[in-house]
């Protein structure tokens, strides 16, 4: 997913310091791991991370730089080192301790996710509030929520769900209940680990799935960043927060294109763009 980035003598070195940082291998997994190598959610994080930062020095080159940014879960991180809030080591090394956290927060079949399309979210929380073991763990837009839980109560829910008026109800292909107070175990570990980050002020603003706000005190990120792990990702509150603080361009960075995707319901007015390899980086215009 990333081997045209170590053609490039800088990425590649920045590709070898937070190898060297982190205890992995970053070559292999962008260039040579297989699908059910990478999509272990202990080496997808620090994978993804690399991605997106890659792709923010290719875009910086081409005179391209954020006024603000979000990142969906580990893609948070992502931004904030963008942001020189932490240096790509430590984002690197961070989120490779988170995944390996969460991977051992979640019990082999012991819960998953689902998202729900074409219910509000408002309805979703109505019938997540008669069942247990289930909670919301994505508002990714007003008609698309992602719910996760325990096994059995999920498939109760999805059931419930489409009763209520829901279109599909689509089972993730994930290890675990993310974002769901099930991953507190995990966040308890990640927290100490974030708490040996030197953090620093970011230069532009980082808006938080936990609340929709940016947190620019260095002192406050840690605990915003723990608490995100076993809370909802408020996606379309953060994208109506960077659309009030006045973005109407929005580049995704990363492989694929859902953020973008999503972009037509959350903000139809504003120019999304997913930028996923060098190749769409060249294509970019710089601004004029």
């Amino acid at each position: 997913m990333g081997r045209e980035f170590f053609s490039d003598p800088e990425l590649s070195d920045l590709a070898e310091r937070c190898s060297n940082a982190s205890g992995v291998d970053l070559r292999h997994l962008l260039c040579t791991a297989g699908d059910d190598e990478l999509k272990l959610t202990q080496n997808a994080q620090p994978a993804l991370l690399f991605t997106g930062l890659a792709l923010a020095r290719l875009m910086a080159r081409r005179g391209i730089e954020p006024r603000a940014a979000a990142g969906h879960s580990v893609g948070e991180y992502c931004a904030l080192v963008v942001a020189g809030a932490l240096t790509p080591e430590e984002g690197v090394r961070v989120v490779a301790e988170r995944g390996r956290a969460m991977a051992r927060a979640a019990g082999p079949g012991e819960g998953g996710l689902v998202a729900v399309l074409g219910l509000p979210a408002v309805e979703v929380e109505r019938v997540l509030d008669g069942l247990d073991a289930v909670w919301p763990a994505n508002y990714n837009t007003p008609t698309q929520t992602v719910v996760g839980g325990r096994t059995a109560p999920l498939q109760l829910a999805s059931e419930a769900l489409l009763a209520a008026g829901a279109r599909r109800a689509l089972p993730l292909n994930v290890a675990a209940a993310f974002h769901t107070p099930l991953m507190a175990p995990a966040a308890d570990g990640l927290r100490a680990v974030l708490e040996q980050v030197e953090w620093r002020r970011p230069a532009f603003a980082v808006v938080a799935n936990l609340d929709a706000e940016p947190h620019l005190e260095p002192e406050r990120i840690a605990g915003v960043l723990s608490a995100q792990l076993s809370s909802a990702v408020r996606w379309s509150d953060c994208i109506a927060r960077l659309c009030a603080m006045g973005c109407t361009t929005f580049y995704e960075l990363g492989p694929k294109r859902a953020l973008s995707g999503m972009m037509r319901e959350l903000a139809p007015q504003a120019e999304a763009r997913p930028v996923s390899t060098p190749a769409a980086v060249d294509e970019l215009s710089p601004p004029g």
